[in-house]
C-alpha cells in the first residue's frame, strides 16, 4: 500500500508531499496537479520497474525518456522522487534523483532503497553500493538500479520492494479504443483499458473470479445470465454477454456498459487478491450515477491494510457517497506550485454541494 509521495521540479509539482490512507478521493479544479500526481507514480514505478529508461524518444506507453518534464518557472535541472510504500508486514522507502543538462540526455544522479530505515543499497554515477560501498556493481546512469537487481535469497527486501512497485495498477480508462478481439491473455490491464478483452481471458481462468464479476454485474443488470469468451477465428477471441432472451457482443454495448464491466472486473481483481494497489482517473466517465454508486460502495466494502484505491474525481456520488479521505488540490495561478489537503467543507452543505459552489477553493486558499 502506498503510503507517502514527495516530488519536486516534475510538471505543477513542487516541494509535493502528500500522504494517502486505503481509500482516498482527489478532487480540484483541472490543472491542479491531480493527474500529474498519478503520473509521477507511474514514471517511478515504470523507471523502477525497467519499463522505461531515460534516454532517446519519449513513449507515453513506456519505453525511453529523453525529456525531462521539469517546473517550467524553476532553474533547477534536478527532480526528486520519493515514495513509501507497505508491503508484506515492511515498511519501505524509495529515492531517486534525476538530472538533465542541455544538450545532454537526463540521468539518475542518487538512488536509494531502504526498508524500516534500513538502506538496502545506493548508487550514484559511479554505480550501485551494498553494505555501505563494500560491495556493488557499475550500471548504466539511465537505468534504474532496481530493475537491475537480480534476486538472491540474501536481498529478499529487494526483491519485496521491486515487486511492491511493480503492481501498482495505474488507470485511466478510455472506452473508445477499447480492442474487440483478443489474441492473448493479459496478466494485468494497460493504462487505458484498451486490452480489457484480453485481462478478461487471464482473469477467466480463476472460476471465482468470473462467478464473482457476474454477480456483481446481476446488481445492476439483472437479465444478465453468463459473461462468455467465444472463438473468433486462430487464436481470437471475443467477450459475449448473454441476457434473458438476447446475446450481446461486447462491442455491441454502449461506452457506459464497458466502463461498468472494466470497474467491477478491477473490484474482483482486488477482491481475489490479484491487485492490492488501484488508481483511477475519473471512473465516472460514461457511467450514470445509478450504476456508479453500487460499484464505489463496494470497493469502499473492501478497502483495508492489504487493499488500496486513489480515485481522481469530480463526482458528486463519489464525494458525496464515499467515506474515503477526501483531497482537494489547488494553485494560485500557472505560476504556483499544485498543493493538497484535506477536503474542508462548510457546515450544512455536502461535498459536492461546496465544490460545485467553488466554496472549496475559497476555504483552502484562505487557509494557505
Amino acid at each position: 500500500m502506498l503510503t507517502r509521495l514527495y516530488v519536486n521540479n516534475y510538471r505543477c509539482l513542487a516541494a509535493f508531499e502528500m500522504r494517502f490512507d486505503s481509500m482516498c478521493v482527489f478532487c480540484g479544479a483541472n490543472g491542479t496537479g491531480k493527474s500529474s500526481v498519478f503520473d509521477a507514480i507511474k514514471f517511478l514505478r515504470d523507471l523502477a520497474t525497467g519499463n522505461c529508461f531515460l534516454g532517446k524518444a519519449r513513449d507515453d506507453t513506456g519505453g525511453p525518456v529523453s525529456k525531462l518534464e521539469f517546473t517550467h518557472w524553476l532553474d533547477s535541472r534536478t527532480q526528486e522522487f520519493e515514495i513509501e510504500i507497505e508491503a508484506e508486514g515492511h515498511h519501505f522507502s524509495y529515492v531517486i534523483h534525476l538530472e538533465q543538462t542541455e544538450p545532454h540526455e537526463p540521468r539518475i544522479i542518487k538512488e536509494i532503497a531502504a526498508c524500516e530505515g534500513k538502506e538496502l543499497y545506493a548508487r550514484d554515477l559511479e554505480g550501485v553500493h551494498f553494505d555501505k560501498g563494500r560491495s556493488g556493481f557499475p550500471l548504466d546512469w539511465r537505468q534504474a538500479a532496481l530493475a537491475s537487481i537480480q534476486p538472491v535469497p540474501e536481498r529478499r527486501e529487494i526483491q519485496i520492494l521491486q515487486k511492491a512497485l511493480a503492481a501498482l495498477l495505474i488507470l485511466r480508462p478510455n472506452m473508445r479504443g477499447v480492442e474487440y478481439e483478443s489474441r492473448e491473455e493479459h496478466n494485468n490491464p494497460n493504462l487505458n483499458l484498451s486490452n480489457l478483452t484480453s485481462w478478461y481471458r487471464h482473469l477467466a481462468q480463476d472460476q471465482e473470479c468470473t462467478d464473482l464479476l457476474r454477480n456483481s454485474l446481476r446488481d445492476i443488470w439483472q437479465d444478465l445470465k453468463f459473461l462468455k469468451l467465444a472463438d473468433a477465428g486462430l487464436f481470437a477471441k471475443v467477450l459475449e454477454l448473454h441476457f434473458e432472451g438476447e446475446k450481446l457482443l461486447f462491442n455491441q454495448l454502449s461506452d457506459g456498459e464497458k466502463m461498468l464491466i472494466g470497474l467491477y472486473m478491477i473490484h474482483t481483481s482486488l477482491s481475489q487478491g490479484h491487485i492490492n494497489t488501484v488508481l483511477i482517473d475519473e471512473p465516472d466517465n460514461f457511467v450514470s450515477l445509478q450504476e456508479l454508486q453500487p460499484w464505489l460502495l463496494s470497493m469502499c466494502e473492501l478497502m483495508d491494510d492489504n487493499h488500496q484505491a486513489l480515485i481522481i474525481s469530480h463526482n458528486q456520488e463519489i464525494l458525496d457517497s464515499s467515506p474515503a479521505a477526501k483531497f482537494y488540490f489547488w494553485r494560485d495561478n500557472h505560476r504556483s506550485p499544485a498543493r493538497a489537503g484535506p477536503f474542508i467543507i462548510p457546515e450544512g452543505m455536502t461535498a459536492g454541494e461546496a465544490l460545485l459552489r467553488g466554496w472549496v477553493g475559497q476555504d483552502r486558499k484562505t487557509e494557505s
